[in-house]
């Protein structure tokens, strides 16, 4: 997903506008790569994944109020050790 910070703003609020720029801002000062897309979306909310090639972070935004209702960060170490335990379970 290319980012436009006004039309982002617009779709998703100013609030989660702002993460995201600064993300994107923290990324390429680490000459880190990173992709955004739409995960999930529901009549609710929608799910974005932020992803660099270092952690990933969710954030969910109320699709009427413009609001974040959550925002959550897992790093590279997090999300292997937790593939291996999805594996060892059987997903």
């Amino acid at each position: 997903m290319d980012f436009n910070y006004e039309e982002f703003k617009d779709k998703y609020g100013q609030e989660a506008a702002d993460i995201v720029k600064n993300e994107i801002k923290t990324a390429e000062d680490f000459c880190l790569k990173w992709k955004l897309e739409i995960n999930h979306k529901n009549e609710h909310w929608i799910s974005l994944l932020f992803v660099t090639t270092i952690d990933a972070m969710s954030i969910k935004v109320y699709k009427q109020a413009k609001k974040i209702k959550s925002v959550d960060r897992i790093f590279r170490l997090e999300c292997e050790q937790a593939l291996k335990i999805m594996k060892e379970l059987g997903a």
